[in-house]
């Protein structure tokens, strides 16, 4: 199965609440190793749910929620 780019922009925008979900979890998490301990219960979460998600899509979901800490924390420096 192939996916382009445009596809992969699709998904994502189709997983946006997960994200944000993704996000808010973390945000209450004071530490960097709490906010790791959120991501890595999630990604676990996304492999075992029946969701239909492939490894590439979970992947996926898991760089857009570290793109968004990311400029998060440019903004905030």
């Amino acid at each position: 199965q192939c996916h382009t780019l445009e596809d992969a922009r699709m998904d994502l925008r189709k997983w946006e609440p997960i994200v944000e979900q993704i996000l808010a979890e973390m945000h209450l998490q004071p530490s960097e190793s709490g906010k790791q301990k959120v991501l890595t219960a999630w990604r676990a979460k996304l492999e075992k749910e029946p969701t239909s998600l492939q490894a590439f899509q979970i992947d996926l979901i898991i760089r857009e929620v570290r793109r968004h800490l990311d400029i998060a924390s440019r903004k905030s420096a």
